[in-house]
């Protein structure tokens, strides 16, 4: 029986912590949520992992749509862990209702807190020095749990989080259609097409050697911190006049919304350009 870890990322935090688990459990693949999940199926595996960051307080829609699809062993151990910057909100709440449509249960829940990486609101915080190392501490700890097939609930969001979560994060959901119109590409861009090969979406394209953004963008920040030339900005201003039209006074954060040319950028630093580009890898064990 197989052991498989799925996770989605964008700046490389839910890669590494699959890396991280994977090498501790040993003999078990990590699947990019970015494939095709008739490809990678879990119904003949014996431990299956989930791995996801957080956006707008609940897992993100890709990585919904995968686990929709995913056919999974219902007796397999089943473990989750998620990685938000600071408010994990119903995000394993939304993956144990997906799974339950299936007859199955999320045996461990994790969660590990992470660098905010929203580049196009803030710069990257808490300080990645800072943080690492806990989050590092704190995978293998959860990897020691999950190799004793630990049982352990879920995080789940408390009341007053999920109100919130309905007044502060519903109406940004809305716009979500139009989250990628304000991205901009300068004239440095090199025409290399990392931006498309690192999308975790598949929602950029290459047309006469520019970037093309295809409007089912998750904003998770992988286009532009692997940028080599920084040549992927964001100018709602200039970019986007069908958004500035949507917003209402329940969004007032997108009207600062933008990259300054200065702000410090963020990823993972056990992950490369290279590793995003990655759709999957069997990770060995680390000499």
């Amino acid at each position: 029986m197989k052991r498989r870890i799925y996770y989605f990322t964008g700046t490389g935090n839910s890669m590494r912590a699959a890396r991280v688990i994977a090498q501790k459990l040993g003999d078990t693949e990590i699947i990019s949520m970015r494939t095709d999940p008739s490809d990678y199926p879990a119904s003949d595996c014996e431990m299956v992992g989930f791995i996801f960051p957080v956006y707008h307080w609940t897992i993100p829609a890709p990585a919904v749509s995968f686990v929709e699809k995913l056919d999974i062993n219902p007796k397999a151990y089943v473990f989750a862990v998620a990685m938000p910057s600071l408010i994990c909100g119903i995000a394993c709440e939304k993956l144990a209702e997906i799974l339950a449509g299936k007859g199955i249960r999320i045996n461990y829940g994790g969660l590990v807190h992470n660098v905010a990486n929203y580049a196009i609101v803030y710069p990257p915080f808490p300080p990645a020095k800072l943080v690492i190392p806990q989050a590092e501490k704190k995978l293998r700890q959860i990897a020691d749990d999950i190799i004793a097939k630990k049982e352990q609930p879920y995080p789940r969001a408390n009341r007053f989080i999920k109100w919130r979560r309905d007044r502060v994060m519903g109406p940004y959901l809305e716009l979500q259609k139009y989250a990628d119109n304000p991205f901009t590409v300068s004239q440095d861009c090199i025409s290399c097409g990392t931006c498309s090969r690192v999308c975790p979406c598949r929602n950029i394209t290459m047309e006469n050697g520019r970037p093309v953004f295809r409007h089912h963008c998750a904003n998770c920040m992988a286009c532009v911190v692997s940028c080599p030339k920084r040549a992927i900005g964001y100018d709602i201003t200039s970019g986007d006049r069908e958004l500035l039209k949507e917003v209402s006074l329940k969004t007032p954060i997108v009207r600062i919304m933008g990259l300054p040319a200065k702000r410090k950028l963020y990823r993972n630093p056990y992950i490369s350009v290279n590793d995003l580009t990655k759709d999957c890898e069997q990770w060995p064990k680390e000499e």
